[in-house]
């Protein structure tokens, strides 16, 4: 199956350089490339990729909102190329359900990988920005205690990995229908509403380590 791919990127140079990349990818059909987010908005409508890639500066801040709007109105998955070297606006990021993010100082390797983990409907983070999110110098040297079962710190982990429900199901040899309610469960135990929160809050508090 195809990829359809949308590229924004509002730099020439950089546009062009990650275009050649898609299209050199076996199963990745660039479809359509944008300079500006009012052509984002239009073209994804009109359009419905299976994958958006975009690219995010820190003078760009204003597509943030434009990009909540569409993650909440697409069945497109979106992949993040953000130059920001914050915690806030990666969590921003994450909390609006991103699946994958990069960033300018990326390997080939690395942006290929987040382009095939992403498209698939996995989780993909670049080193970079796994360092950003783990690493909190601020943070108390406490360890707050939590209630999770040992499948449950199991399932926990797979999901940091970007494994899918399927995939967790066979490789833990348990039904769909048990990792959905461990799942469920795990997120009411921690107190957190997605799995994007969920995956920084395990990150953040050492419950499982970035890979």
């Amino acid at each position: 199956m195809v990829t359809s791919v949308l590229l924004a990127d509002f730099q020439y140079l950089t546009r062009q350089g990650m275009a050649s990349l898609i299209k050199a990818m076996p199963g990745f059909d660039l479809v359509k490339m944008v300079d500006s987010s009012d052509q984002l908005m239009e073209m994804v409508a009109n359009s419905q990729p299976k994958l958006v890639v975009i690219d995010i500066s820190d003078k760009d801040r204003e597509l943030i909102p434009k990009l909540k709007k569409l993650k909440e109105t697409t069945t497109s998955s979106f992949l993040v190329i953000s130059n920001s070297q914050t915690r806030d606006s990666i969590q921003q990021l994450l909390g609006m359900g991103i699946k994958g993010i990069l960033t300018k100082n990326c390997s080939e390797e690395e942006i290929i990988n987040g382009l095939r983990a992403v498209a698939q409907g996995n989780r993909f983070f670049c080193n970079n920005i796994l360092e950003l999110v783990v690493d909190n110098p601020d943070k108390e040297d406490k360890c707050e205690p939590t209630n999770l079962t040992p499948r449950e710190y199991e399932v926990l982990e797979l999901i940091t990995r970007g494994k899918t429900t399927a995939q967790i199901a066979d490789e833990l040899h348990l039904s769909i229908h048990t990792i959905n309610s461990h799942r469920k469960n795990i997120l009411r135990k921690l107190n957190m509403n997605s799995p994007a929160e969920l995956i920084v809050y395990a990150l953040e508090s050492g419950i499982v380590k970035a890979s």
